[in-house]
C-alpha cells in the first residue's frame, strides 16, 4: 500500500461549499490504492478490492430509487439501509428502513457485506476503529447495529453528483466507509479541495474517510450509454440511534403513535356524534331489557 503525506491546506469553506466539485478545483488524481496522512496520521483509504462482489453489485442494481433532498439539501438519487432514528415530525419512533421491508433479499446483502468492510477499517484505521466501536457499544443498543459492526445505516446512491458538503449526523471522529460500482461513466470523481486531491473512485474500489470532517464533493458523471451506471454504497454511524430503544419497546411504541395518529385524525365533531350514538344504543338497549322484564312478568 503506498503511504502519501499531505498537509491540509486552508481554504475558504464558503468559496466551495453547496457548488459543483470540479475535478479542476485541484491539482492531483489518484487512482492508484494510497493511504494517506496528515501530520503523521492516517486520514484516508483508497484501494481496489479484491474480494468476489457479484451480488453486492447485484442488490444495488435490482433496488428502486426515490429522488429527494437530503438533511443538507442535496439534491440526490438514493435509498438508505439498516436502520433509522425518530423523526419527531414524520416518525417518531426507531425502526428498519424502507429498503429492508421492500427489498429485503437486496438489503440483507448490502448490510452483510459490513462485515468484511470493517476488517479494512481496523486494519488500516486501528485506533479510529477501537474508538468507533467503543463509542457505539456504549450508546448504541445491538438491536440497532448491522451485523455486529459499529456501523448503523447507510446510504445507496445512484449515479449522484454530489455538490460540495460537510456530512452530517454521525458520531463526530469516526469514519465513513464507501463502495464504488461504475459502468461506462467518465467522471464521478471525490474530489477533496483542502487536499488537494480527487480521487478516481473507479469500479470495486473502497474509499475510508471522515465525511464530517473534510469537505467534499462528487464531480459531474457522464454516462456513456444506457447501461452506465455508478453506484456508491456509504456505510456509517448515526449519532441520534442512542434514543433508540429495544425493538420490542420501540414497536409498543409505534402501536401507540399510530393509535393517537388516528385519534387525532377524526374530527371532534365526528367523535361528539359517535359518543351521542353510543348513549342512545345504551340506553334503547336498556328499554328494551326492561320491556323484555316486564313482558317476563305478564
Amino acid at each position: 500500500m503506498k503511504r502519501l503525506d499531505l498537509e491540509r491546506k486552508p481554504i475558504d469553506v464558503n468559496d466551495f461549499k453547496k457548488r459543483t466539485a470540479l475535478r479542476s478545483d485541484v491539482s492531483k488524481l489518484i487512482k492508484e490504492d494510497v493511504i494517506i496522512y496528515c501530520n503523521g496520521q492516517p486520514v484516508l483509504l483508497y484501494k481496489k478490492i479484491e474480494d468476489e462482489t457479484k451480488h453486492l453489485r447485484w442488490a444495488v442494481k435490482n433496488i428502486k430509487y426515490g429522488t429527494g433532498k437530503r438533511t443538507r439539501g442535496l439534491l440526490s438519487t438514493s435509498s438508505i439501509f439498516g436502520y433509522r432514528p425518530r423523526l419527531e415530525m414524520r416518525q417518531d419512533y426507531c425502526s428498519s428502513t424502507a429498503m429492508a421491508r421492500t427489498y429485503p433479499k437486496q438489503h440483507h446483502v448490502i448490510t452483510d457485506y459490513a462485515k468484511k468492510i470493517v476488517q479494512f477499517y481496523e486494519e488500516y484505521f486501528p485506533d479510529k476503529y477501537a474508538m468507533h466501536k467503543q463509542m457505539v457499544q456504549e450508546k448504541v443498543m445491538d438491536d440497532w447495529t448491522i451485523g455486529g459492526t459499529p456501523f448503523t445505516s447507510g446510504i445507496v446512491n445512484k449515479n449522484n453528483q454530489l455538490k460540495y458538503h460537510f456530512d452530517s449526523g454521525n458520531f463526530s471522529g469516526v469514519l465513513s466507509n464507501m463502495i464504488v460500482f461504475k459502468r461506462d461513466t467518465k467522471g464521478g470523481y471525490l474530489v477533496i479541495p483542502e487536499l488537494d486531491i480527487a480521487l478516481e473512485v473507479a469500479d470495486k474500489t473502497l474509499t475510508v474517510f471522515n465525511g464530517q470532517d473534510i469537505l467534499h464533493g462528487v464531480s459531474p458523471i457522464e454516462n456513456q450509454n444506457k447501461h452506465a451506471y455508478r453506484y456508491s454504497i456509504v456505510y456509517y454511524s448515526l449519532k441520534r440511534m442512542w434514543q433508540c430503544e429495544p425493538i420490542n419497546d420501540e414497536i409498543a411504541r409505534i402501536r401507540k403513535r399510530k393509535t393517537e395518529r388516528e385519534k387525532n385524525r377524526i374530527d371532534p365533531e365526528h367523535i361528539k356524534k359517535l359518543q351521542k350514538r353510543k348513549e342512545e344504543f345504551a340506553k334503547e338497549n336498556e328499554t328494551d331489557k326492561q320491556r323484555a322484564r316486564k313482558n317476563d312478568k305478564n
